[in-house]
């Protein structure tokens, strides 16, 4: 058991980013993080694995267990998709360790939000916004993973000009850049909040 008080680390940004990339990353070289693994109703791209990447629900099991009030937050993001975070994933974990996850601004708002009134959530949120470049750089990098189509493309392209919006909300903004240069801010950053909450994390 971890013998300080432990953080909830969320990294947002437009999707084509690079925030998995950094989870990822921070999770295997930062003794003391794990990955919150967070639901959706999308299907799984190449690759992916259940119960590593996300858990992967039908619509159906997903409003069940909204219904249910099984999760700290819940959002339909650009395709119609369902994601949220099942409070199990962070409530259940966060007093042992570090946790490091992923979620669009609609969740980052709810997590704010669900912070004040949570036990054993409050006062252990740190947040981090990846912007690109440049909308035209994001538009490059989604166009690069082969698999969007043109309307989803266009759908995520307004999403970003929307969340972009949100950054100066956020405790720390990583401009990115090459992956290593993202990394590098990540850390910076993540030193930086220690400081900050006075936790020798």
């Amino acid at each position: 058991m971890a013998d300080h008080p432990t953080v909830l680390l969320i990294l947002a940004g437009p999707s084509g980013v690079g925030k998995s990339t950094l989870c990822d990353r921070l999770v295997r070289e930062v003794p003391g993080f794990e990955r919150v693994i967070t639901a959706t109703t999308r299907k799984p791209r190449p690759n992916e694995v259940d119960g590593r990447d996300y858990h992967f629900l039908s619509e159906v099991e997903f409003r069940r267990r909204v219904a249910a009030g099984e999760f700290l937050e819940t959002a339909k993001v650009h395709n119609g998709s369902f994601y949220g975070t099942l409070k199990s994933a962070v409530l259940d974990r966060l007093p042992h360790t570090n946790l490091v996850m992923n979620i669009d601004v609609q969740g980052v708002r709810s997590i704010r939000s669900a912070e004040r009134t949570t036990p054993g959530l409050h006062g252990r949120l740190v947040t981090m916004f990846v912007a690109p470049d440049s909308i035209d750089v994001l538009r490059e990098r989604l166009q690069g993973r082969g698999a969007v189509t043109p309307d989803e493309l266009a759908r995520r392209m307004q999403s970003a000009e929307l969340e972009m919006v949100e950054r100066y909300t956020y405790d720390y903004i990583i401009h990115s850049g090459t992956k290593e240069q993202d990394f590098r801010a990540l850390l910076d950053f993540w030193e930086q909040a220690k400081r900050k909450l006075g936790r020798a994390c």
